[in-house]
């Protein structure tokens, strides 16, 4: 029986290189499985292809009788909902279709979430996430909660709590020192620009305007091992759809 795991992500420009950590682990832990990628991103699809539905229709002339699921997205947002929404559409196609979880779902992801980040840094460190509207924020917000009591700081780019509202606590605690580090799973727009970037309203130049001493510790998430081992928990846990 033919065997795959098809990894979605919204997108990016060096897919091969960010994903090959995660592809290396991936290729022991489920010797049985090719792998497969595929973009979310209306904007990536148009560039470099793999479209989600382009790619399990490939899987499926390929002749492939279980297919995972691995959507690439540190939480249940409106890009995790759009990749169910394709999954749903082929589900009679497969003779299994599996579908795994984001990176904070359980109370197990937040308690390895929390471990791993402590093992890193203990003090005067500022997270950077996406942040998102959608009502599945919520898993952001218990994830600042459990480090409100520590040095230990979260902004988004798109929704409270942003830089601006870290900074005044920054102050009121009298931190003049931080370290910049994403809270995101894929090196791109976000961290190169967004984050570390020139402009005047990057977060590295915002806090450089507030007298900060400034730390840049670039290194995405999917790049840890601590990140791919819940990945890998998620799909060997996959449910049918």
């Amino acid at each position: 029986m033919k065997k795959a795991i098809l990894l979605i992500c919204f997108g990016n420009k060096n897919i091969n290189i960010q994903l090959d950590k995660l592809e290396k682990n991936l290729k022991m832990e489920f010797y049985e499985y090719d792998i497969y990628k595929c973009f979310t991103s209306d904007f990536f699809i148009k560039k470099y292809g793999y479209g989600i539905e382009e790619v399990l229709n490939n899987i499926f002339k390929s002749g492939y009788n279980e297919i995972i699921c691995q959507p690439l997205f540190t939480i249940n947002g409106i890009e995790y909902e759009k990749a169910i929404f394709y999954i749903n559409k082929w589900k009679e196609k497969f003779k299994t279709i599996k579908v795994s979880r984001p990176l904070l779902y359980s109370e197990e992801d937040f308690k390895m979430l929390y471990n791993f980040i402590k093992k890193y840094y203990t003090t005067n460190i500022l997270y950077i996430c996406h942040g998102t509207d959608n009502k599945s924020n919520y898993n952001y917000k218990k994830l600042f909660n459990m480090f409100k009591n520590e040095n230990i700081f979260f902004a988004n780019l798109e929704s409270t709590p942003y830089i601006e509202d870290i900074i005044k606590d920054l102050k009121n605690k009298k931190i003049t020192s931080i370290c910049i580090k994403p809270f995101l799973l894929f090196n791109g727009k976000h961290i190169e620009q967004d984050i570390a970037g020139d402009k005047y309203n990057s977060i590295k130049n915002i806090l450089l305007k507030n007298n900060m001493d400034l730390k840049l510790d670039l290194k995405p998430l999917l790049q840890y091992d601590e990140i791919i081992k819940i990945f890998i928990n998620h799909l060997i846990k996959a449910n049918k759809i």
